[in-house]
């Protein structure tokens, strides 16, 4: 037998026969243990015998992929004897009974247990299921329809994802997140930005069965939000970058405001695909790809590029490999990559093959020929057309299948198959992913459907499970969705939401230069101002009156008075806002939060007040300063008379519709005193007058048009917050993994990295922001520092602190609070886990 050559096979557990003398005593006999293959068998072929024995390797002649190669066996015949573990060749080369050896030859050989399962796996016959394959698979291509299944005993739920999800033997009936987790998890999901503090309280005061669908609906509903988070999401994926590589001589061409308004529109998938694939005016630069400077790579050229583009985004294929040589990861050859690319192509394509010519051309195919062919006698642009036809048309299960795993994976953080670009491998739940498929056609591509669809589950409702550990080789069982980080640009907003300072655009984000590059800014205000333009709504009438606190008040000497007027509210509006202005200075309080100040009367304050309303009574307060007019005598400074006024309205708004205002009149009442704590004079209130209207207001101040600010709110004329998906990159913004942009990525990934926490934590970016931010806290809500720390943790978390957190903050933010104190206070709050996990 020295002569012989022996099988290479480096898997499989022991062979109980050939243990028992050694290593203990005999494993379970066939007949008191079933072995199931996905369990047992398939992880250890997996972990110790591929890498030689399947995917296009055969050492010793001995192929893996297939039941039927395994039995065939190699060079030294049949591998395996079914039903008599004691006569296989395989059993005997992995206990090392043949001739010494032991397979595999490298790395760590099967253990007892392996061994034991393997044997006991080929007595009972070496079940293995019908159509599996260690080799490269290639998913079926047509839809199917898969029955939704009857409720489950004790399921309430009616969401057909439930039920195949607990038909799959999914554990769904465990613990659901809070409605403060929810809610977060929801918001920063659908439009990738923190809940407000309204969102959050309505939602909780929700009693009704159906009120998690309502909040996902409504947040769905806001196309501009929606449309600004996917609008990163496609970058990645489209490479759409606003400047850098490629755009010299041309060589590359932003779609941003196509991609927006797609987005915006919620456009049929179908039909967004097919305008990248066979351009539209302003979807061009997807098929263009990047015009490479220089010498390049033939699989690298721009008509390779697009077919490598097109399979991975929207039908979940790697042709990547396939574009230099036939794959060595999965079945694709390299004529499949350049029939592809060869559509794209103005003249006919040379095949190169590691960028070696190889003299043959290439034909014009599309990769799956049982959906149709492409005439290759036709111009490109037919061609195009007919590629376009070809991938969105409803027998190609494959292209609804990727989209529906990428939803699915961007809202539970893993895909109902991985890798996401591989769409061949098998479904951990083949039933669900062919339904939401299915139902995706059926709802005419509607991907806001798919999305409401999942987010309504139970299954997306359930408590985190954590993280996924990439060390784990357990076969995938749902339990809930995973913990996740926040995006860079996610990560960005919601610092911006609480700092409340946002990003300005400059002057190249909103013009396009000579290359092309920038103009994202314009683009997208574009889109926003031409859908608003012919629904533009008027602004609301308000009515107010000049008041003081006394007829007199054209010629005062100046002073500090308090204003109150309280507004009771049996609903909440659905927008609310205040605008005012003073002679000269205010300070603008909603039930005892600082809103906002002013110390320009020409300038009437405009403040969106909708998050501080609650049913029953509003108390609406207002600080009023009239300053002295400084006069120089021998330097002394004396008081002169001068006129003291103030003005203001409060409104809610059903939509576009005003529901109710209310403005400053007599009714109103006010309090005089020298304390400039508005706490303490707060307390006064017992002994408040009423207001009377100034006399000669009008000769006096003119007009002032407080409904013509009101658009400054957000109630009418738009928003002005620049989200970070439309900025350049910046020093955090690429710490933290936003992409290039220069190839396609579907998923960014979701490990920290060193740079990041060094970014985080020693950046000037991140710390410039949080000393802006603590600048502009302080001004609009003081320097109490109590006031300041709860409003900081329900802007950040959606939750005040705890007895331990609030002493924490106090000795961080001062008392009173400080830049630099609470600088230190927002650091800390945005370094915590709750705030840049999606929970």
């Amino acid at each position: 037998m020295a002569n012989k050559t022996y099988l290479v096979v480096p898997l499989l557990l022991l062979s109980v026969g050939h243990v028992v003398a050694s290593q203990g005593p005999t494993a379970p006999s066939a007949e008191t243990v079933k072995i199931d293959f996905e369990t047992k068998i398939r992880p250890i072929f997996q972990a110790k015998c591929l890498s030689c024995h399947a995917r296009g390797k055969s050492k010793g002649g001995l192929s893996l992929e297939t039941r039927e190669a395994l039995l065939r066996g190699g060079e030294e015949g049949p591998a395996v004897v079914v039903g008599k573990s004691g006569e296989s060749l395989l059993i005997h080369l992995v206990d090392g009974s043949e001739d010494g050896r032991r397979m595999p030859e490298k790395g760590n050989p099967l253990s007892r247990e392996e061994v034991a399962s393997l044997r006991t796996w080929i007595d009972q016959g070496m079940v293995w299921p019908q159509g599996f394959t260690f080799g490269f698979r290639k998913a079926p291509i047509a839809p199917r329809r898969p029955e939704i299944p009857p409720a489950s005993p004790g399921l309430a739920s009616k969401n057909p994802i439930d039920r195949f999800l607990a038909k799959g033997g999914a554990a769904i009936d465990g613990p659901v997140a809070s409605d403060h987790v929810f809610a977060r998890r929801v918001s920063l999901d659908l439009i990738g930005l923190l809940p407000t503090a309204k969102q959050v309280r309505d939602f909780e005061g929700d009693t009704g069965p159906d009120r998690r669908e309502t909040l996902v609906r409504s947040i769905l509903a806001n196309r501009a939000d929606y449309a600004m988070h996917w609008l990163s999401f496609w970058n990645d994926a489209l490479r759409n970058a606003y400047r850098g590589t490629g755009f010299i001589d041309g060589g590359r061409i932003t779609i941003t405001r196509w991609l927006f308004q797609a987005l915006y529109d919620n456009t049929p998938y179908d039909r967004f695909v097919r305008e990248l694939i066979n351009p539209v005016p302003g979807s061009e630069g997807f098929t263009k790809g990047i015009v490479w400077r220089g010498v390049v790579n033939g699989s690298q050229v721009p008509p390779v590029q697009a077919a490598q583009n097109l399979a991975q985004v929207f039908l979940g294929t790697n042709l990547k490999c396939a574009s230099c040589h036939d794959s060595f990861v999965n079945a694709w050859k390299l004529t499949d990559a350049y029939g592809l690319a060869s559509v794209f192509s103005e003249t006919p394509l040379e095949i190169n093959r590691c960028d070696k010519p190889t003299g043959k051309t290439s034909a014009i195919r599309f990769i799956y020929p049982e959906l149709g062919s492409i005439d290759a006698a036709t111009p490109r642009a037919r061609r195009m057309a007919q590629l376009s036809d070809l991938v969105v048309k409803p027998e190609n299960g494959r292209f609804a299948r990727t989209i529906v795993n990428r939803l699915w994976a961007h809202l539970m953080g893993r895909g109902l198959v991985e890798p996401l670009d591989d769409m061949d491998q098998p479904a951990w739940n083949q039933d669900l992913l062919d339904w939401l498929a299915d139902d995706f056609v059926a709802h005419r591509h509607d991907v806001k459907h798919t999305l409401a669809l999942i987010a309504t589950s139970r299954a997306y409702s359930l408590a985190s499970v954590g993280f996924p550990s990439p060390e784990t080789k357990a076969v995938y069982q749902f339990r809930g969705p995973y913990t996740r980080r926040m995006s860079a640009e996610q990560f960005a907003d919601a610092l911006s939401t609480v700092t409340e300072v946002w990003p300005k655009a400059t002057g190249e984000m909103i013009t396009v230069d000579g290359r092309g590059q920038g103009g994202q800014v314009a683009a997208v205000r574009a889109v926003i101002a031409a859908e608003s333009k012919p629904k533009a709504v008027a602004p609301p009438k308000v009515e107010a009156q000049w008041i003081w606190s006394h007829p007199g008040a054209s010629a005062d000497p100046g002073g500090r008075i308090l204003l109150r007027k309280v507004v009771r509210l049996d609903k909440l509006p659905t927008r609310a806002v205040v605008v005012a202005t003073c002679d000269n200075e205010l300070v603008l309080y909603v039930n005892g939060q600082r809103v906002g100040a002013s110390t320009d009367w020409s300038k009437p304050l405009s403040v969106d007040i909708t998050a501080r309303l609650k049913i029953g009574p509003n108390v609406i307060a207002v600080e009023a300063t009239n300053w002295p007019d400084p006069e120089h005598k021998k330097g002394i400074q004396i008081r002169g008379a001068n006129p003291a006024a103030f003005i203001g309205w409060v409104g809610g708004f059903e939509g576009d519709r005003l529901a109710w205002g209310v403005g400053s009149d007599s009714s109103w009442l006010w309090a005089k005193t020298a304390d400039t704590r508005w706490k303490t004079a707060d307390a006064k209130t017992t002994g408040w007058n009423h207001a009377a209207e100034l006399p000669g207001a009008a000769s006096l101040y003119g007009s002032i048009d407080l409904a013509a600010s009101i658009g400054s709110s957000g109630v009418v004329g738009g928003d002005d917050r620049l989200r970070a998906a439309l900025v350049f990159d910046d020093p955090l913004i690429a710490a933290l993994g936003r992409t290039s942009r220069e190839q396609v990525v579907t998923r960014r990934d979701s490990i920290a990295t060193t740079l990041q926490a060094l970014e985080m934590s020693n950046g000037s970016t991140l710390d410039d922001r949080l000393k802006a931010g603590a600048e502009r806290r302080i001004a609009a809500l003081g320097k109490a520092p109590n006031w300041l720390i709860k409003t900081l943790f329900v802007d950040a978390l959606g939750r005040e602190p705890v007895a331990a957190e609030l002493k924490a903050a106090q000795e961080l933010a001062g008392s009173p609070a400080t830049v630099a104190g609470v600088q230190d206070l927002l650091w800390s709050l945005v370094m915590l886990p709750e705030f840049q996990l999606i929970p």
